[in-house]
């Protein structure tokens, strides 16, 4: 069923607004974008795209915190109509105000703006304080500012937000202690704002900061009627509920009915466990709950897609806040499908990651015009080494490796021509190379073996704390689990690293998984990357033929020869790496045997415990495909309260270099890899948790990685590499030089004064 207020919907790229009066969807003006009364419910169209290609869609509903049950009915109901018309290919959104997603509020810069009334009341803003000479806005968040009139008295007053007073024609602005230069800059744009909307530009600004004296803040109270700076109270708001588990993901086939029932899906999660005829829901901890409908899907069910969501909240007696998503199969986001281990993501998805992963594909390799093209991109992106695109250099700079202990050794000897690192240990490499403006640089490398015990990690880390502080915080510092070696990291190994079992308490003697090697004298070796030289690695693994491969190449050492097995799947790079590998292992006293999949001599079966059993998982490189390609690319924004908590804020998908603040702390998740960028101005609280932000960052996402698994690189304001700022659009190095300061701002502002 069409609408005719939806007919030229989705048109072209941008924001289209209706809100409902009477059942009906009435268009507004793209004047009052971003103010919403709170009595009313709204349909925003965000169309993405250009128009020479697809176009794509999210379309929200938002329900104000007074609006009516019939509203929020047609608002759901005409969301679909409105989808309906175009083509079902929209996402949609349920946005419930004060508790918006980061997406919907970035639609709105520098702040949405909650208004009392609604379409009842002619949409006539109805004032807290009808007939009072003055009125008390709290801003709320730091990137994602929602505007509220509150009582204006001191009992309204926190210590974590900004409030700005009007009072007849004087505008106060209280800042919050702490904030940043980004925040300073939003607060004092929403002033001017006032000004010159409700004020006709003939109004007086006074900004009362942390430079602030006890006179002029003296006089915000005075003009408020009452209270002190002391007075102020802490936040003790915040958007979390309960669950069964707070970091848990949560997958349900749903069976519709009077009332639904759930079927709940244990992990992992695989994409061909949804059906084109079911309902599916997954419950995440970040990003509320998705309601998955297959294209078979009975149409009746798709149109009551939000009763069954509301039955599910009911169910898990969630607040009626928690965002609710949903997807219809074949449109899915990309925040769906990384909560799934697998996920068939052959062709690259529009997204930072999947450019910045092609952007260092070697010219010419894939045309893009077929299926085999799309194929041979996700497998060599599956193989490649992680954060491929992180390459300050070339690697042909000075590197000094340290084994971190109690007393730091210093290895570097011997390690140019055949590079070791062993499972027990933990290592630092420092890496000093020229920058792109010839300056001295530095990265350091923590790499840590997967069975490495606590103590040496601790020394890991200490070492690298002394590297930093002795080049005076001049320098990147990369964090790598073993098996998520970055390009660059083997780069600076000439791309022949080998990881062996054993540790420097067992003198380094030849060791396998089994603690057997002494009596069978078996050991088996897994050899992937995607060229020679540059990203190729060796790392011994257990040994067992379910651990084998269709895609690569592995190396089984026995007692009497040393087997070369190639999968039917495996790269003549990888192969040309093998025969390099065995030839440094063996020497020329041993027999080396190569052998096609399939043609496996007995013997070898034989010391590997038999043939594999057949087995679901998909090769390794689809895995690590599927994460790099359907991960989203997001910034997020860390502070650190006084009391030493952290807290952290979503910034909009449309994120630039402008909204990283010198005086802030930023996270750019990648999925695999996460930078940690720290501006040059940062507070002492800051530094002392910069070990515990990726922590709590990554604690209770509910994806599948850990502290433990991910790639931390941590940046310094003005040492960005190359794949930081392409993620960026239009980076300028020197914009923070060039950038007015607050106070410059502030007096400009200031100045304006009638």
């Amino acid at each position: 069923m069409e609408h005719p207020a939806f007919e030229e919907a989705g048109q072209s790229p941008g924001l289209e607004i209706w809100t409902i009066d009477k059942f009906e969807p009435v268009a507004i003006e793209p004047k009052v974008y971003g103010k919403f009364y709170n009595a009313d419910s709204y349909i925003v169209l965000k169309t993405t795209g250009d128009n020479t290609s697809t176009l794509s869609y999210d379309v929200h509903f938002w329900l104000g915190s007074k609006t009516t049950q019939d509203k929020k009915g047609s608002a759901a109901i005409l969301t679909i109509t409105l989808d309906d018309q175009l083509g079902g290919r929209a996402v949609h959104h349920r946005e419930v105000q004060g508790h918006e997603t980061s997406q919907f509020l970035g639609y709105f810069q520098p702040a949405i703006r909650y208004l009392e009334g609604g379409s009842e009341s002619g949409f006539n803003e109805v004032e807290t304080n009808a007939g009072a000479e003055k009125r008390l806005l709290q801003l709320s968040g730091c990137e994602n500012m929602r505007i509220e009139e509150v009582p204006a008295e001191a009992s309204s007053l926190t210590k974590d937000h900004c409030f700005i007073l009007e009072v007849d024609h004087d505008i106060f602005v209280l800042m919050p202690d702490g904030a940043r230069a980004t925040q300073r800059r939003k607060i004092i744009s929403i002033a001017n704002s006032l000004r010159d909307d409700y004020h006709n530009g003939r109004a007086t600004i006074e900004i009362i900061d942390d430079f602030s004296s006890d006179e002029d803040v003296g006089r915000f109270f005075e003009a408020l009627g009452s209270g002190s700076k002391e007075d102020l109270i802490d936040d003790d708001s915040t958007q979390m509920y309960t669950r069964e588990n707070m970091s848990a993901v949560y997958f349900y086939k749903v069976l519709v009915g009077d009332e639904i029932e759930l079927v709940q899906i244990n992990k992992p999660f695989r994409q061909r466990q949804l059906t084109s005829e079911d309902v599916f829901i997954l419950d995440t901890p970040c990003s509320g709950v998705y309601v998955w409908l297959g294209k078979d899907v009975d149409p009746e069910v798709k149109q009551s897609y939000n009763n069954i969501a509301q039955q599910y909240l009911e169910v898990k007696n969630y607040p009626a806040w928690v965002p609710v998503t949903r997807v219809s199969e074949g449109s899915e986001s990309c925040t769906f499908k990384q909560y799934f281990h697998t996920w068939d993501s052959v062709k690259p998805v529009t997204g930072g990651s999947v450019k910045s992963i092609a952007a260092q594909i070697e010219a010419g390799l894939f045309s893009g015009d077929s299926d085999d093209d799309g194929e041979a991109f996700a497998k060599f992106v599956g193989k490649s080494a992680s954060a491929r695109g992180y390459m300050p250099d070339e690697g042909a700079g000075e590197l000094t490796i340290f084994r971190a202990s109690e007393e730091p050794e210093d290895i570097t000897e011997g390690q140019a021509e055949s590079p070791k690192l062993y499972q027990s240990e933990v290592y630092v490499a420092r890496y000093q190379y020229k920058d792109d403006n010839d300056e001295d640089a530095t990265v350091v490398y923590l790499w840590i073996g997967n069975t490495a015990d606590d103590e040496s990690k601790e020394a890991g880390f200490k070492l690298v704390g002394e590297i930093e502080e002795e080049l005076e915080g001049n320098v990147t510092i990369v964090k790598i689990p073993q098996g998520k070696e970055t390009k660059h990291f083997l780069s600076i190994f000439k791309g022949i690293l080998v990881i062996l079992c054993g540790s420097k308490d067992e003198e380094y003697k030849a060791q396998n998984f089994k603690k057997s090697y002494d009596d069978d004298g078996v050991r088996l070796f897994k050899v992937e990357g995607t060229k020679l030289g540059v990203d190729m690695r060796v790392t011994q693994i257990e040994e067992s033929a379910n651990l084998l491969e269709d895609d690569d190449i592995f190396v089984l050492e026995t007692p009497s020869a040393v087997y070369v097995w190639s999968g039917k799947g495996s790269s003549e790079q990888e192969q040309e790496a093998a025969k390099e590998f065995v030839a440094s292992l063996v020497g020329d006293d041993r027999e080396v045997i190569e052998v096609n999949q399939g043609d496996e001599p007995e013997e070898f079966w034989e010391v590997l415990g038999g043939p594999p059993e057949g087995k679901e998982l998909p090769s390794g490189w689809k895995v690590n495909a599927n994460r790099r390609v359907t991960t989203p690319l997001s910034l997020t924004a860390v502070a650190v309260r006084p009391s030493g908590k952290i807290k952290f804020e979503e910034l909009p998908p449309g994120f630039t270099q402008k909204d990283l603040s010198d005086d802030g702390a930023y996270i750019l998740d990648g999925g695999e890899e996460l930078y940690l960028w720290l501006g040059k101005n940062i507070s002492d609280r800051l530094k002392a948790a910069r070990l515990r932000i990726i922590g709590e960052y990554i604690e209770d996402d509910g994806l599948e990685r850990t502290v433990n698994s991910a790639i931390v690189v941590t940046l310094k304001q003005g040492k960005e590499p190359a794949i930081f700022k392409q993620l960026f659009p239009g980076w300028e190095d020197d914009m923070w030089d060039n950038q007015a300061s607050y106070e410059d701002i502030k007096n400009e502002t200031t100045a304006a004064n009638s």
